[in-house]
């Protein structure tokens, strides 16, 4: 039995534990990627301009929006590098960001369709609603696709729908920050119909990705 194992086991090398480091080294490059290219193939949004110069904006937005969905992608990435190895676990904790961010832009909504009413609030959605859209969700499959070459391949994950749903969340919100440099579609109709819907259709493609090759 035992020259059987040791014939099993011959030649066989030790496998290095997926380290976590890569991947926020890869998803800081990306996200400075994808900033160069808004930033100069877009163009800033004119309150970032006035805000270099000294003058800050009148709302907040042009400042809390990008930093909302850099939140969501932090977020997300703390999740999927503790599900990279078997005993990881998915923990709500995670979701939080998504639950109370989800939450007030929501809530926002409400009270401005309660305030303006139907006509006025969709109105909002008319500018840059397609640009907007397919920006985020190819920026965000691009870097789904790097992610899955230089880090997630590699994982040996016992939730691969979380982990899968987890990598597309923080590669559609980090598209998301960049793209809300050059956006000015601050209204809460377009966050939840624009943004939240790219963000969640690659969440969800991601996760049926997961589920399917994250397997081992």
């Amino acid at each position: 039995m035992s020259d059987l194992i040791d014939s099993l086991t011959d030649g066989l090398k030790p496998v290095k534990p997926l380290r976590s480091r890569p991947l926020w080294l890869g998803a800081l490059a990306g996200l400075v990627v994808a900033v160069f290219y808004i930033w100069f193939f877009y163009g800033p949004r004119p309150e970032l301009t006035a805000l270099m110069g000294g003058e800050w904006p009148r709302s907040h937005m042009p400042v809390v929006k990008p930093l909302m969905f850099l939140a969501l992608g932090i977020s997300a990435l703390l999740g999927a590098s503790g599900l990279v190895r078997p005993e990881g676990r998915p923990k709500l904790r995670y979701l939080l960001p998504v639950l109370i961010i989800g939450a007030i832009v929501f809530g926002a909504l409400l009270v401005e369709f309660q305030h303006d009413g139907w006509n006025s609030t969709m109105a909002n959605l008319s500018d840059g609603v397609l640009i907007c859209y397919m920006t985020i969700l190819c920026g965000g499959m691009a870097g789904l696709v790097v992610l899955w070459r230089l880090w997630l391949r590699r994982s040996a994950t016992s939730h691969p729908v979380s982990l899968g749903a987890l990598s597309g969340l923080a590669t559609a919100s980090l598209m998301a920050a960049a793209y809300a440099l050059h956006c000015q579609g601050d209204a809460p109709v377009y966050l939840l119909l624009v943004y939240g819907m790219a963000v969640a259709i690659l969440t969800g493609i991601a996760a049926l990705l997961g589920g399917k090759l994250l397997r081992w």
